[in-house]
């Protein structure tokens, strides 16, 4: 199980990295274009790089980074003693699932079932393959896949929390790391 996420989590770190690359070539093509005295500048590059980073934003919340990587405010967490952390975590996993999924049939009619969000084009951007215009749904697709994610992030919480104990701390893995025989540099 731990190779298949490790091979998932290498798969959004490639996929991510090449939004990323994506976002730097058409950043350098539009300067190009814009200041070569031969060449017509273009008008999409800006709108590109924006739907772009809107896509590498959520998807990057959605499947790179970790909870461990997000600012946390634990100091009551921290304090608990471990049977409270695990009624801390199962409190805050069930809170999450449940205010996500009541608020997700509204986004996903927001985004998806809204006629307006059908007609409203991005001007500039046009479909490679098909040479119609992107409609603006979406720029805001990766919201909907981020909650989606958030769902299935805090129900895996959710069952870890209750199946092995409250997730530790960082307080928790220094101390761990500190008592552990080799892990010091010793020069």
């Amino acid at each position: 199980m731990t190779k298949v996420f490790g091979w998932c989590a290498r798969c959004a770190e490639m996929i991510a990295a090449t939004l990323l690359a994506a976002i730097f070539v058409t950043f350098i093509l539009g300067i190009v274009f814009r200041y070569a005295p031969f060449l017509e500048p273009i008008g999409w590059s800006v709108v590109l790089i924006s739907l772009l980073w809107v896509w590498l934003i959520f998807f990057g919340c959605a499947f790179i980074v970790r909870d461990r990587d997000h600012v946390t405010f634990d100091v009551l967490y921290v304090a608990a003693p471990r049977p409270v952390r695990k009624v801390f975590a199962v409190l805050t996993a069930v809170l999450m699932i449940a205010v996500v999924l009541w608020s997700l049939p509204a986004i996903w009619d927001s985004v998806f079932a809204n006629r307006l969000m059908d007609l409203k084009k991005i001007q500039t951007l046009r479909v490679p393959v098909t040479g119609g215009k992107i409609a603006i749904k979406w720029l805001f697709a990766p919201f909907v896949m981020l909650m989606c994610v958030v769902v299935l992030r805090y129900s895996w919480r959710l069952y870890t929390t209750l199946r092995f104990g409250p997730p530790g701390t960082e307080t928790d893995d220094l101390t761990t790391s500190a008592t552990m025989p080799g892990d010091r540099d010793e020069h």
